[in-house]
């Protein structure tokens, strides 16, 4: 056993010092709780931690309030936590050693001692149980026990066991009559609470048993679990008070005794007679992490549906949970008039390991539809396109199972092997990669293996296209990672090995280009979109680049791809270099939107030159650094961001153009300069010509509409910024046909 921590980073924690992001209400939180890990019953309301986030049920009121990155929480993973009825603070302990404690008025500040700690190895920074001692926490960890003072936010004293891998793992702690308890891999320890607990002689190990599990106090005596039994801990002995034919998971003490198994739950009152019994086959491919009971009834957390509320004396049940998606793996993302579609694979790398078998989401009227994987038992559902002609049509490719079409929110039809040109590639399935419609209503669709391009027309009909004339080293093509169809209907493939493959429908031309893509020796396009001024951004795990007409190819197939040149500190530098993109995409103002791994999300302007927003997880509810998938729906300015941490939504404000401009306005109306850094003046037709002037008629910015909205920077032609006053955005369309004007008020 060591003592404290090393002096040097001893003093970190101050209440307030380090308080956290923020609540910022242009974020939404779209998290899932369906796997609540950990319960606790303050009295009338339950406390219930998912994954990176928790909600609070009142059971009195009925009513759900959830804490999560969009309150300031950090968005990493939470081992466990605990909340103090007297202190009214919530202490959130995160894997990695970050704990965060949230007051009454949901203010979060950090505690980072044990994250800075160096000392501990990262793997051994794993909280197992948590045992309170009035204003003292004592930690189960395992690296040892930790002692957390909840008045100075600050740990104490830490106590090491020995085992043969350096550091015991410390399952559990009680104290009980002045003595501490320590369930741990290298046995069973006591030790009185007056003496120097740093001295590991003070130390007995009472039995040499590495299963000992759950310490807690039960009807003034201490009890433990060994395997499939519950003993009374004496101090001259083990006395058995239960036994099963399975192994304990947990207990909780609440009125009941609970006692949780993998996949039931036993309940007894408090002389040990048997109350309820959810046994295995009531939910089942179901795990219960956790049970609690109040007021008679029982609260088990589940890994599939939330808290489950039962009554103790009968069998009925009651799912409480916020309205939320299926889970936090958020993979491939579309967005459409109001519409999200989620899916929950995994193609990294083109390849579909581990297996995930998650069901499908949507976001639609502010509530979530869910798709259970039960419902259509497809895997590696990794793309998704909603039909722009008819949103309640949406197609999810499957890296091993085909194509699925949904209609209505319903499962329609599978297409695989059986029914359809797709084929089978020996034993890793059918493998579908990136879907588009064009503006026929044709569904192209990437496959491998060959054919490689198929196209599904809107009378269920198929057609195959030939691309052996350029896909020459079949060994090398292991899928497609983008699929783009332009408005003349030219389809353009990113791949991980030729760069970009183009083919054109109406003239069966194909061709390819990788001239210019870095690194040349490896042409990997990892995403691309097209913006409004037909210029072509694509990024793979090197960098960016951009191709100005794409169509060229077919007629000038080295035609080269470019880097965006931009000066920082005087010094000319290649934008995004270096940098791991996952996904790019244009918005309605013709801004870019582009995702990295480790880097978060950037937002930029139309050519890259000026970076608008630059969002991670410490500065923005992001819950990771790693962005895998980009939405925008055009028609509200919405963006989502899919990472495997969870979904978040951003209010963003570029929107598609419209077909008049009834409905024009800018906000922030009246806009504040030191609070505001921008205007959005939102309901335009694209390409109408936006004037700002001041009340004398003075010019100060103009531009022209690539979607539905412009952003003004409240700045003369970006030079100095305007004064405190009235101005008047003129809009016009090119023959003046359609005129609208809108007011604005600047305050210094």
């Amino acid at each position: 056993m060591r003592l404290k921590w090393p002096v040097l980073i001893i003093g970190i924690i101050l209440w307030g010092v380090l308080p956290a992001k923020a609540q910022n209400n242009a974020w939404v939180d779209m998290f899932s709780y369906l796997k609540i890990k950990h319960l606790q019953n303050t009295g009338h309301k339950i406390y219930a931690q998912a994954e990176n986030a928790l909600f609070i049920y009142d059971d009195d009121a009925g009513e759900i309030e959830k804490i999560s990155s969009i309150n300031g929480l950090s968005g990493d993973n939470i081992s466990n936590f605990y909340y103090h009825e007297g202190l009214k603070k919530l202490f959130v302990f995160h894997q990695g050693g970050l704990i965060e404690i949230v007051d009454q008025q949901k203010n979060v500040f950090k505690s980072p001692e044990l994250s800075y700690n160096t000392f501990i190895p990262l793997d051994k920074k794993e909280l197992n149980s948590i045992f309170a001692d009035g204003d003292l926490l004592y930690l189960s960890t395992k690296y040892g026990i930790s002692v957390y003072d909840l008045n100075r936010n600050e740990f104490g004293d830490t106590y090491y066991f020995n085992d043969i891998s350096g550091y015991a793992n410390v399952k559990s702690v009680a104290i009980f009559n002045q003595k501490i308890y320590a369930a741990t891999s290298a046995g069973l320890f006591r030790a009185d609470m007056q003496d120097n607990l740093i001295d590991q002689t003070v130390w007995t190990k009472i039995d040499n048993n590495s299963h000992w599990a759950d310490l807690q106090i039960f009807k003034q005596q201490l009890i433990g679990v060994l395997g499939q039994k519950i003993f009374k801990i004496t101090n001259s002995g083990f006395q058995e008070m239960l036994s099963f034919n399975q192994t304990i998971s947990g207990l909780k003490i609440n009125q009941y005794l609970n006692i949780r198994f993998a996949h039931s739950i036993k309940v007894y009152n408090q002389d040990l007679i048997l109350q309820q019994s959810f046994p295995d086959n009531l939910f089942p491919g179901d795990y219960f992490y956790d049970a609690v009971d109040l007021n008679d009834y029982i609260f088990i957390g589940t890994k599939k549906q939330g808290i489950i509320k039962s009554p103790v004396n009968q069998v009925s049940f009651e799912s409480i949970h916020p309205d939320c998606p299926l889970s936090n793996h958020a993979y491939g993302l579309d967005a459409r008039t109001g519409i999200l579609w989620m899916s929950y694979g995994d193609m990294r790398g083109l390849n579909p390991y581990p297996i995930y078998r998650e069901g499908l989401s949507s976001y639609q009227n502010k509530a979530w539809i869910n798709i259970p994987y039960e419902d259509f038992n497809i895997s590696d559902v990794c793309f998704v396109k909603i039909n722009p002609t008819n949103t309640g049509e949406v197609y999810f490719a499957s890296a091993k199972n085909g194509l699925i079409r949904i209609k209505d929110n319903q499962i329609d039809r599978i297409f695989n092997q059986n029914n359809s040109p797709l084929t089978m590639l020996e034993t890793d399935g059918v493998r579908v990669f990136d879907i588009d419609f064009d503006s026929q209503n044709n569904l192209w669709v990437t496959h491998t293996p060959n054919p490689y391009l198929l196209k599904l027309k809107p009378d269920n009909t198929w057609e195959t296209v030939d691309l052996s004339n350029i896909l020459t080293n079949f060994s090398h093509f292991r899928g497609t990672t983008d699929l783009l169809i332009d408005d003349d209907d030219h389809l353009f493939i990113a791949t991980e090995y030729f760069g970009l493959l183009g083919y054109n429908p109406k003239t069966g031309q194909t061709t390819f280009n990788k001239n210019g893509l870095h690194p040349s020796a490896y042409p990997l396009i990892k995403t691309m979109d097209l913006d409004k001024d037909n210029v072509l951004w694509v990024g793979n795990n090197d960098g960016l680049r951009i191709l100005s007409n794409p169509a060229d190819i077919f007629d000038n197939p080295n035609t080269e791809f470019k880097p965006i040149k931009i000066v920082y500190e005087d010094a000319v530098q290649l934008l995004m270099e270096g940098q791991n993109i996952t996904k790019i995409k244009v918005d309605g103002s013709n801004n870019k939107w582009i995702a990295t791994l480790g880097s978060g999300v950037y937002y930029f302007n139309e050519d890259g030159t000026k970076t608008i927003y630059h969002f991670t997880k410490d500065n923005s509810p992001l819950p990771s650094n790693d962005v895998y998938d980009i939405a925008i729906d055009g028609s509200n300015g919405m963006v989502y961001f899919a990472t495997l941490q969870g979904l978040v939504g951003y209010k963003g404000f570029a929107t598609e153009g419209g077909d008049n401009m009834d409905d024009v306005y800018a906000f922030p109306n009246p806009a504040n300069q030191k609070e505001h850094q921008f205007v959005t003046i939102r309901g335009l037709i694209t390409g109408v010509n936006v004037k700002i002037v001041d009340v004398e008629g003075n010019l100060v910015y103009e531009t022209e509409s690539k979607g539905g909205s412009i952003q003004w920077d409240l700045t003369a032609f970006g030079k100095y910024k305007v004064a405190s006053g009235v101005y008047i955005a003129l809009i016009t369309n090119e023959d003046g046909t359609k005129t609208q004007t809108t007011k604005i008020l600047v305050i210094k």
